[in-house]
């Protein structure tokens, strides 16, 4: 059986054909800006991956948002870094669009979770909180083996944890994508290259990103209580210069000594990890 997953963030989409939780085919596009346009190269991917199959070879499509979904994960209620999908009810669009159903929808960080649960660093855990770091920051929560969505559908949240109450600083606003940009003019991959060929600044504001996670990957610690935090995402390709800093704030902030054994990985699943887990939520992988 094949399941096509979806990974949509505020910079691109990243797909994957997969068959025995393998992938087989993946591709990479921007991400559109309107919901039209999402919903057009959306089927354009689909198209591209599916090319030569016959249509009821796939069994079944999944697809990762970055964004606040309601608990039946049928309409997204706010996605910070993608507004135009604000209140829309992306399951039926999606059902319209390519005619199954039903589709799966999920917030994309736990697609994550779920590919690490399923065949990544998470599968000698019970208890692993995830975290992906981009444009934004997403977060995933998983306890007894099992994906914790919440009352309201929209646990784990820490990207908008408020860590500057004086200038209203967010975690995402001080360890994304955003904050590498704001100091270096550069992306999060062009910082990384910099930072390893000896670029001093580079080095520097890598180095302070790496402070700021360490205080909320302490927060996380002190409410989760988690085995492990696994980190994913373009910046968790910088760990030698962001992972000092991690560790300092680990030391320095969380209370339980046991709980500062916690394990802190990064992730290897790769770009399309996202992906790839929105095609094993498609497959009922989910629990």
């Amino acid at each position: 059986m094949y399941y096509l997953g979806f990974d949509i963030g505020a910079s691109s989409i990243k797909a994957a054909l997969v068959k025995d939780k393998e992938i087989i085919k993946k591709q990479l596009e921007e991400t559109p800006l309107d919901l039209d346009g999402l919903l057009v190269s959306l089927e354009n991917i689909f198209n591209g991956l599916a090319v030569d199959m016959p249509k009821k070879e796939i069994n079944g499509l999944g697809f990762g948002f970055a964004g606040m979904f309601d608990g039946r994960r049928e309409i997204m209620l706010n996605s910070p870094n993608i507004g135009y999908l604000d209140n829309q009810p992306l399951k039926k669009l999606l059902e319209k669009k390519f005619g199954f159903s039903p589709v799966k929808v999920e917030h994309d960080a736990n697609c994550f979770l779920l590919a690490e649960k399923e065949t990544g660093l998470a599968k000698k855990f019970k208890n692993v909180f995830y975290l992906t770091l981009g444009s934004g920051v997403g977060g995933a929560w998983m306890t007894d083996g099992k994906i914790f969505t919440g009352s309201h559908g929209a646990a784990a949240e820490v990207g908008h944890m408020i860590l500057d109450i004086h200038h209203g600083f967010d975690l995402e606003r001080l360890v994304s994508n955003k904050f590498i940009v704001s100091f270096l003019g550069a992306a999060s991959d062009q910082a990384g290259k910099l930072a390893e060929d000896g670029d001093a600044r580079a080095q520097e504001v890598l180095s302070q990103m790496g402070k700021n996670l360490g205080v909320g990957v302490a927060n996380i610690i002190n409410i989760f209580d988690p085995e492990a935090i696994i980190i994913s995402g373009g910046l968790s390709e910088a760990k030698k210069f962001i992972l000092p800093g991690i560790e300092e704030g680990i030391k320095k902030f969380v209370v339980s000594p046991a709980a500062r054994e916690t394990e802190i990985l990064f992730s290897q699943l790769g770009r399309f990890g996202g992906a790839f887990g929105a095609a094993l939520l498609a497959a009922d992988n989910i629990n």
